[in-house]
């Protein structure tokens, strides 16, 4: 008997072994807000440098297809463009959680294709605009077992952490540092989904690098620098923005549409922006503990050897480039490449790739990880990006070389300088382009201005080329953005399938520029705008797919730039526009006090939650449109 004792005991470890070694791999997605690429905020996170850029593989050509907050997410849990998903800015009538769930975009998305996926789904952090106070549970977000997603009006302030926790009324932690209640709440999330059977997805978002939302004692809102964790504050005193040669240019040479309006920047500006710069870095600090403290995590629970570590952010940032006021929402490479880091089984380490990706493939990507494939619907845009030797010859693998980039808005905004909003119309499309051989991109405005880069001998964006471009090269840009600002699923991940349907050889860009495809080229109407309009109608943005082809076509235009520009563009003006928020909604707001005082001088320890305080139910009883007082007006 004791002899089959010991057996029965052998067989059930060598399952249990056996179950642990089959045991799906699980993924962490760490997922910063506002955070560059470009401008080295990398090289400032050691322990993102230990961990995952030492331990892992580097996308070099990672981007957000929608340079603003609202949209890049929506598009990446969908795995869609922002022209398919219709969530085109960060507030309402067309971006924000509501329009999100009046749309039904949370009933098939993500998280759901995880739980499907057999996956244990948990979020820490922002989630999106507009998750609020008032909303939190109407409805709670689908697909998470487990969510502690940050709440407004309260989301943009660093030293005001208010979550709500599976939909429960929200609590808040007073005197705390909130990107440091994010750092405690992924510590107890992995210690809880360690204990679990089920392999587990965890993304965490915290709120920084982004700047802080301030309300003052009249009503008047604004934003400000991130505002770091005071362990922090005293670091990085002499870091100054890289002085690149787009860096406050003498001349200006980026001219479409408001461009050609921004002057040089002064002395004074310049040094504030560095310190803007250097309380990014800061801010990022908090992030990076946080980062270290995942790692240890996983390795202390034996789980690190089965799990993809991922880190991004949702679009990245500018500080002075091209004479830019800080912000995002541009095509320049600052605001739309971003960090893109993987580290798990299977996953190179100590590796840079330049493999082109984007934000709309990430979610395919996760699913395909989570082996449920068969959950991903039809309809998304985005392919699978092959981290792993078995994700290489996926089924439906990332767009060969290119993707669209696209906004749509009345004017550029200028963060930190509430006073200096650019008017003038930022709506685009742009076209990138990149393989070995080149790096281009293409952007067609609705001013009816062009611009074409050659990113691979100009990565500064220094000279634009269009006028002196060659025209059979051109037209096959022109032509391949026609089928990119329109796509959807299929001609999304191969869009010369609808240039040359009856070709399958053609398959990239050098592949179309054989001359003997030139006469077909002349066949394209050009990419257009019909006006400049700061919201997506399909309509208005011409040719759609299927209306392409037209009798000897191929030309270009500046007129209509001209005329715009001569009539309409506005530069900045001296009067700020100010948005007051009433008495009784500022009262409310207090309602959840600020601290008074530094605060983050250490990570809470593991009885944090003992310190949640509820909110007033003031605040839940009367609803307040945050967004009629501009709440999101400055990038969000």
């Amino acid at each position: 008997m004791k002899l089959a004792g010991i057996l029965l005991g052998t067989v059930a470890l060598i399952a249990l072994t056996n179950a642990k070694e089959q045991k799906k791999p699980n993924i962490v997605f760490i997922f910063t807000d506002d955070q560059d690429y470009q401008l080295d905020s990398l090289n400032y996170m050691p322990n993102v440098q230990k961990y995952l850029v030492n331990e892992g593989t580097l996308y070099k050509n990672h981007y957000a297809t929608i340079a603003i907050c609202c949209p890049s997410r929506v598009g990446l849990l969908r795995g869609q463009y922002a022209h398919n998903t219709n969530i085109t800015d960060v507030s309402p009538p067309y971006g924000g959680y509501n329009r999100f769930n009046t749309l039904k975009l949370g009933d098939d998305y993500l998280p759901l294709w995880l739980q499907k996926s057999g996956y244990n789904t948990n979020y820490i952090g922002k989630l999106m605009n507009q998750y609020s106070v008032n909303n939190y549970n109407d409805p709670t977000p689908k697909g998470f077992d487990y969510q502690e997603q940050l709440v407004d009006p309260y989301t943009y302030v660093y030293n005001t952490a208010v979550f709500s926790v599976n939909g429960e009324a929200p609590v808040y932690y007073k005197d705390a540092y909130q990107t440091d209640i994010v750092h405690a709440k992924t510590r107890a999330a992995l210690k809880r989904v360690q204990a679990q059977d089920d392999p587990f997805f965890l993304w965490v978002a915290p709120m920084a690098p982004h700047g802080q939302f301030e309300i003052g004692d009249d009503g008047s809102m604004k934003t400000s620098s991130p505002v770091p964790a005071a362990r922090h504050a005293h670091l990085f005193k002499d870091v100054q923005i890289p002085r690149t040669p787009h860096f406050n240019p003498e001349t200006q040479v980026k001219t479409a549409s408001y461009w050609k309006e921004l002057e040089k920047l002064n002395a004074t500006l310049v040094e504030e922006f560095d310190e803007t710069y250097r309380n990014r870095l800061r801010a990022l600090q908090s992030v990076d503990e946080m980062v270290g403290t995942i790692f240890e995590e996983l390795e202390k629970s034996g789980e690190l050897d089965n799990t993809f570590v991922i880190y991004s952010a949702d679009n990245g940032y500018h500080l002075g480039q091209h004479r830019a006021f800080p912000g995002k929402c541009t095509n320049m490479e600052e605001d739309i490449n971003v960090p893109f880091i993987v580290r798990g089984p299977g996953v190179e380490k100590g590796k840079t790739s330049e493999l082109v990706s984007a934000h709309h493939d990430l979610a395919p990507t996760f699913v395909a990880l989570a082996d449920g494939d068969q959950y991903i619907p039809s309809w998304v845009d985005g392919g699978v990006i092959p981290l792993t030797k078995a994700l290489k010859n996926h089924r439906k693998p990332v767009s060969k070389e290119s993707f669209a980039v696209e906004f749509w808005s009345d004017y550029q905004m200028a963060e930190n300088y509430d006073n200096m909003q650019v008017k003038g119309p930022n709506t685009y499309k742009t076209l990138r382009v990149i393989s070995e051989d080149y790096n281009y991109m293409y952007a067609v405005w609705c001013t009816g201005e062009h611009e074409f880069y050659d990113l691979k001998k100009d990565p500064y964006e220094m000279n634009n080329l269009y006028d002196q471009a060659n025209i059979q090269l051109v037209n096959r840009l022109d032509a391949l953005l026609i089928v990119l600002k329109s796509c959807r699923a299929e001609t999304c991940r191969d869009p010369w399938r609808v240039l040359h349907p009856t070709n399958k050889s053609v398959k990239t860009l050098q592949d179309a520029l054989d001359e003997k495809y030139n006469a077909h080229y002349t066949q394209f109407k050009t990419v257009r705008y019909e006006e400049c309009m700061g919201y997506y109608d399909a309509a208005n943005e011409l040719p759609q797919i299927g209306q392409h082809f037209t009798a000897n076509t191929t030309k270009r235009h500046n007129d209509v730039a001209d005329q715009y520009v001569l009539k309409s563009l506005r530069k900045r003006s001296n009067e700020e526009s100010k948005f007051i928020l009433p008495k009784e909604y500022h009262d409310l707001f207090k309602l959840v006090p600020e601290s008074s005082k530094s605060v983050g001088h250490a990570v809470p320890d593991e009885n944090f939650e003992s310190h949640a305080l509820p909110i007033d139910d003031k605040l839940i009883q009367n609803p307040v449109n945050w967004a009629e007082y501009n709440f999101y007006g400055f990038g969000n």
